[in-house]
């Protein structure tokens, strides 16, 4: 039996609030009314600047930017993921998020078929690492929060948002009985803002090594991608 969220009265719950760049800003529960202008801030912002969507040309492949957009959606159903905000113009505005889900040992999310050429190069990627380093072995855990995308919208990056937003994994997790969480890393800057508060590096590949597993990607042994986690007291 698989992990399901009670979304009850309560929810979305408050898990962080703060101050960056002269504003106020909450990282919360993602409302399910935002859901749509969550996958346009994905679409939009996500498939062209993450390191391996950027470097498998996702967002030229129609069929895998629909691809990964049905993936994400399944996701954000589960309502785990956490969505940061502002008031903008006087409206509770979604600026950033994080798709975060969980999982079991015994069963995965979401149930999806994985569809488009550059999305099964990106897909295969984060597969290989976590089938090389078990993270529910390492941690020795059979229910871990999984996260798969973290963007801010460009127009409110350099605030250290990111890190404010993987923060607000340990309250969540903390509430729920969760008792760590892990994520492929892709880009330095995401590794950075998961070290800073608190993330460590369980498993690391190169560029290279994706070109030696059979994957399309630059033959690059210098660029690094990180399967990190992070164990939270309880």
């Amino acid at each position: 039996m698989g992990f399901t969220r009670n979304w009850d009265a309560s929810c979305p719950r408050v898990w962080k609030e703060f101050e960056a760049g002269g504003r106020k800003y909450v990282v919360q529960d993602l409302a399910p009314e935002d859901d749509g202008r969550a996958l346009e801030i994905l679409v939009g912002h996500m498939c062209t600047d993450e390191v391996l969507c950027n470097l498998s040309n996702l967002s030229d492949d129609a069929e895998s930017v629909e691809g990964i957009k049905a993936f994400w959606a399944k996701c954000l159903e589960q309502r785990m993921s956490l969505g940061c905000y502002t008031d903008i113009d006087g409206k509770h505005t979604l600026v950033a998020l994080n798709v975060c889900v969980v999982d079991t040992v015994d069963e995965r999310t979401p149930y999806v078929e994985i569809v488009g050429e550059a999305w099964k190069n990106v897909y295969k990627a984060i597969e290989i690492m976590e089938e090389r380093c078990d993270v529910f072995k390492y941690l020795g855990l059979d229910t871990v929060l999984h996260a798969l995308g973290l963007i801010v919208s460009r127009e409110f990056r350099g605030m250290g948002l990111g890190s404010y937003i993987l923060d607000s994994r340990e309250p969540l997790s903390k509430a729920l009985g969760i008792k760590a969480t892990a994520t492929v890393f892709t880009g330095p800057a995401s590794q950075k803002s998961a070290e800073k508060v608190g993330f460590t590096t369980i498993y690391t590949m190169s560029l290279k090594d994706f070109v030696d597993a059979g994957l399309k990607y630059p033959n690059d042994e210098n660029k690094l991608v990180k399967l990190m986690v992070k164990k939270y007291s309880h």
